[in-house]
Parts: C-alpha cells; structure tokens; sequence
C-alpha cells in the first residue's frame, strides 16, 4: 500500500477528515451521465448511477436532457448554433415533445436561450458573462476540489494521469473533440469525489455555459492554444499528498483555460 492510500486509511481510523474513498451519489435532479473509462471503473459508476436512478422517471425526455447536457459540458455545440426541435427528435430518433422538453429544460439551466419565439441558439459568453463564470468557476472548483481531497486515492491519481496522457495525445493529434472530452472527464472524476450536493450542481451549469465557448476557442486558435495546461501539476501535487499545491494548480488550470476565452 502506497503512502497516500496508507494515510488515508490511518486518517480513516483515527477519524481525521482523510477517509478513505467513499461512494459518490450525485444529485440526481441533474441527470448527468458522465462517459467513464472501461473495466471495473466503469461497472463501479453504472452500479453508482443505477442506484441513484432507482427513483428517477427514465422518460424519452429526461435521457435526452442528460445526453445533450453531457454533450454541451463537452462543447459539442457552438456559441450561435442554432438548435431546432426537429433536428434534435430526428437525430435521437424520437417524437418533438421529448426533444422540446429537453431543449426547454436547458434553457432554463442557462445552456442554450430562445433568439425569438421559435428559434433556440448557445448563448455566446460576452466579457461581462465570462468575468462572472471565471469568478465563479476558480472559486467553486477550488472549494469543491478542497472537498475532494481526503477521497482521492493512488487509483483515482493513476487514472487522472492517464487521462491526461489521452488529453496529450489528443492535442498532438489536433483532435479537439477527444481533448474537450478528456479534460471534461479530468476535472470531473476529480469533482465527484466531494460528494458536494450543493456545490457540484452548481459547477455542472457553469461548465454548461463554459464548453461552448472553448470549443470555439480550441477550433480557431487549434493545438497549441491548450496545450499549456495545469494537470501535470495536479497530479504531483496528490502524489505529494500536498493539498493547498493541489488547489492552486485547480485554480491555476481554470484561469489559464478560461484566459483563452477573454
């Protein structure tokens, strides 16, 4: 047992705030069902998400809501793109009232807004809209990643660096699709890990407002504008059990992505 899983344990025992990893349940309101890696992660979060459903209508509209809501978290849609009803029921393969109920309820998160009475866009993020998600994101994200530090265990490190070895490959690739995806799931394996019933929900709608725009970004300015990232420096900073590094580099990594939208 390595000395990080060992301190955990100890800390466990000794009842100090660092236990081991619990289980995570997040707020089941928002319906996100995130992508995970395969094997036995991946059976661990379907048994976490089958629970936490147990009690959750499973209608043609709320699975719709949380695929098109993981998707903009991803940035799979543009600031200005319009999204018609019909497009979406078709893609899906389902009636316009579930695509309709889908595409209302993001708008009420704040993801995408109605132009007119008929037409629903992604909100571009103006200079005083992204002041407030920056505020916003390096003050909540550092909180919640503060929260998630007694959990994280020697597994949840190897997995960040190899996510983040995927992110690496991605950007050599110029793929910014498999990058958006990556650094989605990085900051995200480590967020669930709070088990933050207030904080987190409240991340999940600023990065559904976030993803758009740095999609932008990372289309037009290509590899290079992301490629000087923080995760190297997360990942050391949990290897050293160095909480406030940690943090700082949580915060350090949001600041230097959201700098490319300014």
């Amino acid at each position: 047992m390595c000395d990080h899983t060992s301190r955990g344990l100890q800390g466990r025992q000794a009842g100090s705030p660092h236990q081991a990893c619990a289980e995570v349940c997040l707020p089941s309101a928002l319906y996100l069902n995130m992508e995970e890696p395969g094997g036995d992660d991946a059976r661990m979060i379907t048994e976490r998400t089958a629970r936490r459903d147990t009690f959750l209508p499973d209608t043609a509209s709320t699975r719709l809501h949380r695929t098109l809501r993981k998707r903009m978290c991803e940035g799979d849609f543009m600031p200005g793109e319009v999204i018609s009803i019909r497009r979406i029921a078709a893609e899906y393969g389902t009636s316009a009232m579930p695509a309709r109920e889908a595409l209302r309820w993001l708008v009420t998160e704040g993801a995408l807004v109605f132009s007119d009475s008929r037409k629903i866009i992604v909100p571009e993020l103006n200079r005083e809209r992204f002041q407030e998600v920056l505020y916003a994101r390096k003050n909540l994200e550092t909180e919640v990643s503060r929260q998630a530090f007694p959990h994280i265990t020697t597994e949840d490190i190897e997995e960040l660096q190899r996510i983040d070895e995927r992110i690496n490959e991605a950007i050599k690739r110029s793929d910014v699709a498999s990058y958006m995806r990556g650094n989605y799931q990085f900051h995200f394996h480590i967020y669930r890990l709070s088990q933050s019933q207030v904080v987190l929900p409240l991340i999940e709608i600023l990065w559904l407002q976030y993803g758009p725009s740095m999609r932008y970004i990372c289309n037009r300015w290509g590899a290079s504008s992301i490629a000087d990232d923080y995760h190297q420096e997360v990942t050391q900073a949990l290897s050293r059990n160095d909480r406030e590094a940690f943090c700082q580099a949580i915060a350090a990594d949001i600041e230097q992505g959201m700098m490319l939208l300014s």
